[in-house]
């Protein structure tokens, strides 16, 4: 999601940079920076990954005046390169957007917050879930995660998108946004689609690159069971 800054009022927008400025220096602290270095492939995936994105965030549509949307393909991000990764390079992403004049510098972290810190903490809290309730089937992982998942994370953070503007804006608005719902609906597809798609490709071709799959947990109990 991009906005634009004159929705929200200067104090809001104010006490939104500290809350972003504590998660990005949380997640600054909590990156895995000696095994990213460690290993050059994680290193090129990640250039590789935030390159793509980058492309695909410029591809915006607009809902009404002020409120934009693009796929966040924030699920695929996350769970290859873990919850800290993802949001120091969603950062670096809506950086990049502002600089090439897609979105606006004064809305950075309300756009940050929602497409990027949001679906992110989804996506880990639901990874985490799926480990604890033991559910060994592979297919938890590609589908529960990859596809329904991501759709379920999609709609949540729409619903979010939408409570905070109802909180903040005019009736007026509110109807012209209700009227525009229906962008929804492609928006969960494409969503669900493309990161179904690539975390089944990665999962499946390189394992090893994702940093949040563990191939003992979804697969060892397959040779159990023939043993």
């Amino acid at each position: 999601m991009q906005f634009d800054a004159l929705l929200f009022s200067p104090f809001l927008t104010r006490a939104v940079w500290l809350l972003a400025g504590i998660l990005l220096l949380t997640a600054l602290r909590l990156a895995p920076w000696r095994l990213m270095l460690a290993v050059p492939l994680r290193q090129h995936a990640l250039f590789a990954a935030l390159a793509l994105l980058g492309l695909i965030w410029s591809f915006r549509f607009e809902v009404l005046p002020g409120l934009h949307c693009h796929p966040f393909l924030m699920v695929s991000l996350t769970l290859v390169f873990g919850w800290s990764l993802a949001l120091l390079g969603g950062a670096l992403l809506a950086v990049l957007v502002v600089v090439v004049g897609r979105a606006q510098a004064a809305a950075l972290p309300w756009d940050w917050l929602i497409s990027v810190v949001l679906p992110a903490t989804m996506t880990y809290g639901l990874m985490r879930a799926l480990y604890q309730l033991r559910l060994r089937n592979l297919f938890f992982y590609i589908l529960g995660l990859g596809f329904f998942g991501t759709i379920a994370i999609t709609f949540i953070t729409c619903c979010t998108v939408w409570l905070l503007l109802w909180a903040t804006q005019s009736p007026q608005f509110m109807e012209i946004l209700w009227e525009r719902a229906a962008v929804v609906i492609p928006l969960l597809y494409a969503e669900g689609f493309l990161n179904g798609v690539l975390v089944t490709a990665i999962t499946v071709f390189v394992p090893d690159l994702v940093k949040t799959f563990d191939d003992h947990h979804f697969l060892d109990h397959h040779d159990d069971r023939r043993d």
